[in-house]
């Protein structure tokens, strides 16, 4: 006969229940509901709460960016600086934190150094160019409006339809130069007022988020280690095993996308520069700001650059443009074939279609930030979601050649943690099969004696 493992006994004590009892646990849903119906009534003040809340603790998510994008930079300074220290204070543990904060200093400062000469170089050149725009656009677009004109009375076809489209748009152009929006001063200084208190705002949040960046840094060994038994309180070990490394391999995405797409961007945007001046075309600095700047996001990141770029150039010369336009597709196409496989490393592990998937979701839920993080974190949660039905199906006893068809490995990495544990499968889909001699008997009931 087959030996099958015994079921929990229906009488044994559990610990769900010895902890939240029935009444306790229907008390704790009505309080639920309650709480529930009163956040919908007060939708509003909570959501400005939670709105106050985020806006007093954006230096920490600030500090919290900074510290994910330089932690490579402090790592690899820590490493060159660990052994010289650690003969010289002939203490590893000393000559570590030495080198952590020394390496984690000159990071932070370098980074200091780095914006300040941003504003200082790069600004003052964008600042230039827009207001060469401004100064110069009337001009522009009455030479462009000149040229459109000659080349429309030359063709009836492009005259006839020019005709229409004018007309079909001069009334609302009329009707919006002639709103008080151009001439009501007060509107133009209620935009200077918030424009002022937001640059105020981030100069505040890039000082504070630096400063909470190097605590950060320096005890990021503290904080993975009050996470990690944060997750080994509420789970299995083996689950909290699994969830560790996933997140080691969430890293390795994100800093592959994020920290890859930015160097990516920084030598477009410098190849940019480069290209436009040799072609001598207008606002160089601006151009290779807008182009290497949203070359950070995927998919639509070159055409949102490369549109408003062409068009500036095409008002002071058609020619140029032409020459711009062939210069954009061929840098975008060493970009796409060479640069960008060799920084970010090609594929993150996520299909195109849901890498435009992605995009199209982040993008419409939260803006420019969506497009920047919506690949990298839905190719995360895509592995996730892969890795956890495949390793379902390994303990489903399905067949090889099930899994096979399914594009499912049927054996598992040794050196992997599950998430499953095998032991509750065998439970589940053992059949219990015991010998009639060890079927317990049925008790009688005692009968009611009158």
């Amino acid at each position: 006969m087959k030996t099958t493992k015994k079921r929990r006994s229906s009488n044994t004590p559990s610990l769900r229940y010895d902890l939240f009892p029935r009444g306790l646990a229907a008390f704790l849903v009505l309080a639920c509901a309650i709480i529930f119906y009163f956040l919908l009534l007060n939708f509003d003040k909570v959501q400005s709460f939670f709105e106050d809340v985020f806006r007093a603790i954006a230096p920490v998510f600030t500090g919290l960016l900074f510290a994910y994008l330089l932690n490579p930079a402090v790592v690899m300074l820590e490493k060159h600086l660990a052994k010289p220290l650690n003969r010289r204070f002939k203490n590893s543990s000393k000559g570590k934190k030495t080198a952590r904060i020394i390496s984690t200093f000159v990071t932070v400062i370098a980074v200091v150094c780095l914006i300040v000469l941003l504003f200082v170089l790069v600004v003052p050149e964008v600042a230039g160019s827009i207001t060469a725009i401004a100064g110069e656009l009337p001009n522009d677009l009455g030479e462009f409006t000149d040229t459109v004109n000659q080349k429309v009375q030359n063709n009836s076809r492009l005259s006839a339809l020019y005709s229409l489209v004018s007309n079909y748009l001069a009334e609302p152009l009329e009707n919006w130069a002639n709103s008080g929006i151009l001439n009501n001063a007060s509107v133009w200084v209620g935009y200077l007022a918030s424009g002022i208190m937001g640059a105020f705002n981030l100069v505040y949040n890039l000082c504070v988020g630096l400063i909470i960046c190097f605590y950060l840094l320096i005890g990021k060994e503290r904080f993975m280690r009050q996470g990690g038994k944060i997750l080994y309180v509420l789970l299995k070990p083996n689950r909290a095993d699994w969830i560790l490394h996933r997140l080691n391999g969430a890293n390795r995405t994100f800093s592959s996308a994020i920290l890859g797409k930015i160097l990516d961007s920084i030598i477009i945007g410098m190849l940019c520069f480069i290209g436009v001046v040799i072609l001598r075309t207008p606002y160089p600095a601006l151009i290779a700001v807008i182009v290497g700047v949203t070359n950070v996001i995927p998919f639509f990141g070159p055409f949102i650059g490369a549109i408003p770029s062409t068009l500036l150039v095409l008002m002071h010369d058609p020619v140029k443009a032409l020459y711009f336009v062939i210069f954009i597709v061929v840098l975008q196409q060493f970009d796409c074939n060479i640069l960008d496989p060799k920084i970010v490393g090609g594929s993150i592990g996520l299909p195109a279609f849901w890498s435009l998937f992605a995009c199209l979701l982040g993008g419409g839920l939260f803006g420019l930030v969506g497009l920047l993080l919506g690949v990298p974190t839905f190719a995360v949660l895509y592995n996730l979601c892969k890795e956890l039905i495949d390793e379902r199906l390994r303990f489903s006893k399905l067949p090889p050649e099930t899994l096979d068809k399914l594009g499912i490995k049927p054996e598992l990495d040794p050196n992997a943690p599950s998430f499953f544990d095998p032991d509750e499968f065998d439970e589940e889909q053992a059949v219990v099969e015991m010998p009639l001699s060890e079927v317990p008997e049925t008790t009688e009931l005692p009968q009611k004696t009158e």
